[in-house]
């Protein structure tokens, strides 16, 4: 009887490999035959840019794996939802998904990149569950190569938790594991005993944080209660790590409801989640010139191959606002604390990030298995002078920053994404494979989560970035990106915008450049170009009166204003009014 299981489960596979659809999803650059990122800096066509003039310039290959309405794909803490499988020779990625509002369709949507056959293995993903599902997260077996996701089905009051594999590496074939009653919001993360351990809230009091593990499929522990009485989450903060090589686990999570400065703390299980120490206070990042504290969106950990755990951290000042910042945690360093960026700004803010963020956070790790001394940390990190005047939210860029020497040297750093009328949310460092960093984020059209009315659904696309590593910037002795313009000219505001007379366009420049600064219609064409020629570093007005090239007023409608370089381009919106 097994064996006829076995031989039936690889007819399916072959079945679902010979007829799996072989159309290419979308790329930004043509592939190359190693995979690899061949050249810096190539103008590319952003993908759902609705400037298509705008000519971003963006580190390495974007390549499309899938869309979503969905912008809003969780709370807290960025989850695991994007990885570079050695043993299945490819990249597992997930997100929230549905095709249009209200999200009666939402699910949890899988895409794998397979290296062997250099594509990924459906146009748009496949739906992971049966039943409409949210906010979930994956992993990968390091022994089979299959993928592992977790989510939350179900209403207000009566949520709970399930777990789904994947029965062939890539293959869509998923099965399903019983309930986790009454918990939500779980974060998944498996060991190299193939154990499934889950961290979640409970969906009764919302304040409870509660562990749980499959080992074997099929069958829970006992829900352990992670915080005591007094260091409770209150909210889905948490995130948790699981060892490939031993059996430890950690669970990290944030105090959102302390009076300022919120806490955070580690607990710690050496025995695969059997039995946990004491859970352990994080200490405070030694910031400069602020009183630090954590956030739901704070904290994310992992395990090195050595088996020591590494914590990256978002902090920010009083209120969340600026300063924000990215550092990075490991008690075997010395120093502890090495503060991989800052975001600071000068002058009255003109946009907010927006519900529960800073304006640099979501930071998430991963170490380079060819160079064990060397990690790579990925955020997003809002710019309060880009800003979408729909929804009045500051816009986020992805940042990518090498460390070296276990963690303590920040040596390279760069903002991935260039600013133009998007806003890039929810990054995950995946892995690496050969000299290429893969990151996986969403591409918002409009900044604002359309669950809380601050925009209209719209159709995002699902982003698999490949960065080489050496395309990052080196990074010199003085910190860079005190003001967080570091890799990009400065388009600073149009104002009034909308408007329905002139509008005054504000832009600076850190050397001297030959620019083009052209006004642009929906489709793209030019509609009066207002700067071209030299200038000199330096800040910069101009009028445009509400006229294209020939005199005539413009129409009512959106448009927008791009500055051009020899090797840069920003573009940011305008609405022009009755």
């Amino acid at each position: 009887m097994k064996k006829a299981v076995v031989v039936l489960m690889l007819l399916l596979v072959a079945l679902y490999a010979a007829n799996k659809n072989n159309t290419q999803v979308q790329t930004v650059l043509p592939k190359t035959d190693d995979d690899r990122i061949q050249t810096m800096g190539t103008p590319v066509a952003r993908p759902n840019t609705v400037n298509p003039n705008a000519g971003d310039l963006i580190l390495g290959r974007q390549e499309v794996i899938g869309y979503t309405t969905l912008d809003w794909q969780l709370n807290g803490a960025i989850d695991n939802r994007c990885h570079y499988d050695a043993t299945a020779n490819g990249i597992h990625c997930l997100w929230m998904w549905s095709a249009g509002a209200p999200a009666t369709d939402r699910n949890e949507r899988y895409n794998f990149y397979d290296f062997a056959t250099h594509a990924w293995n459906w146009p748009d993903g496949i739906n992971v569950y049966t039943t409409r599902s949210g906010f979930g997260a994956i992993d990968y077996n390091p022994i089979s190569g299959c993928a592992y996701t977790a989510t939350h089905q179900g209403s207000t009051g009566a949520i709970n938790s399930y777990l789904a594999r994947d029965q062939a590496p890539g293959a869509g074939l998923f099965e399903y594991h019983p309930a986790l009653t009454a918990l939500e919001w779980p974060y998944i993360s498996v060991d190299h005993n193939q154990a499934a351990h889950v961290a979640a809230i409970n969906c009764v009091d919302q304040d409870s944080l509660w562990y749980a593990r499959s080992n074997p499929w099929g069958t829970w522990s006992t829900p352990i209660r992670i915080p005591s009485p007094g260091a409770s989450p209150m909210f889905p903060t948490q995130n948790i790590a699981a060892s490939k090589t031993s059996n430890k686990v950690i669970i990290v999570w944030n105090c959102s409801d302390d009076p300022y400065p919120e806490r955070a703390f580690y607990r710690l299980s050496t025995d695969g989640g059997v039995t946990w120490n004491t859970q352990t206070q994080i200490p405070f990042p030694p910031s400069i010139n602020m009183t630090p504290a954590y956030n739901v969106s704070s904290l994310f950990a992992m395990f090195d191959a050595a088996d020591n755990f590494h914590i990256v951290a978002s902090v920010a000042e009083t209120s969340f606002t600026i300063p924000a910042e990215i550092w990075h945690y490991c008690p075997t360093n010395t120093p502890r604390w090495t503060l991989v960026h800052r975001y600071d700004h000068t002058g009255a803010l003109t946009a907010s990030p927006g519900y529960n963020a800073l304006f640099a956070t979501r930071p998430s790790i991963i170490q380079d298995q060819t160079d064990p001394s060397v990690f790579y940390v990925a955020w997003e990190q809002f710019d309060s002078l880009n800003y979408e005047p729909i929804t009045n939210l500051a816009r986020s860029e992805i940042c990518l920053a090498q460390l070296t020497n276990n963690g303590t040297t920040v040596a390279r750093k760069s903002t991935i994404t260039d600013p133009n009328t998007t806003s890039k949310r929810f990054p995950c460092v995946g892995g690496i494979k050969d000299d290429t960093i893969f990151v996986m984020y969403i591409i918002d059209s409009i900044a604002g989560f359309e669950n809380y009315t601050q925009g209209p659904a719209t159709r995002n696309p699902v982003i698999l970035h490949r960065v080489y590593k050496n395309d990052l910037h080196i990074v010199t002795g003085v910190e860079e990106n005190q003001t967080g313009n570091y890799h990009r000219l400065d388009l600073i505001s149009a104002t009034p915008n909308p408007s329905n007379l002139t509008t005054n366009i504000t832009y600076s420049l850190n050397k001297t450049a030959d620019i083009n600064l052209t006004i642009y219609d929906v489709l793209g064409r030019p509609i009066r170009t207002l700067v071209s020629g030299t200038r000199a570093a330096g800040e910069y007005n101009i009028i445009w009166d509400g006229r294209d090239a020939n005199g005539r007023r413009a129409q009512a409608g959106i448009y927008f204003y791009t500055m051009k370089t020899c090797d840069k381009s920003i573009s940011r919106k305008l609405i022009r009014t009755n």
